[in-house]
């Protein structure tokens, strides 16, 4: 019941808002291109759909790489065995005084 009181709330707000705003227009470049007289409910409506279908396709790229493990952790250069052909290690002496 809660849950419907403040999906009609919000409804009523965003509705408000919408009504409000219905005579403001904006120019928007894009891609090298001018849209002239777009109403900034449009603009705000289209940016909000965008971040949400990008929160989505980085959630889903994330669990895809999460389940197939993704890229390993590189190995620190010390624990390299020498017969792999890695060079070892050597200790730089001081500088002279």
């Amino acid at each position: 019941m809660v849950q419907i009181i403040f999906n009609i709330a919000f409804l009523l707000v965003l509705t408000f808002v919408i009504i409000l705003n219905i005579g403001h227009t904006t120019t928007i470049n894009l891609f090298f291109r001018e849209f002239q007289n777009i109403s900034v409910v449009i603009v705000v409506f289209l940016s909000f759909i965008l971040g949400v279908l990008y929160a989505f396709c980085y959630i889903v790229f994330w669990k895809i790489r999460k389940k197939f493990g993704g890229a390993k952790p590189r190995e620190k250069e010390g624990k390299r065995d020498p017969q792999d052909g890695a060079v070892p290690e050597q200790e730089i002496p001081p500088p002279p005084l």
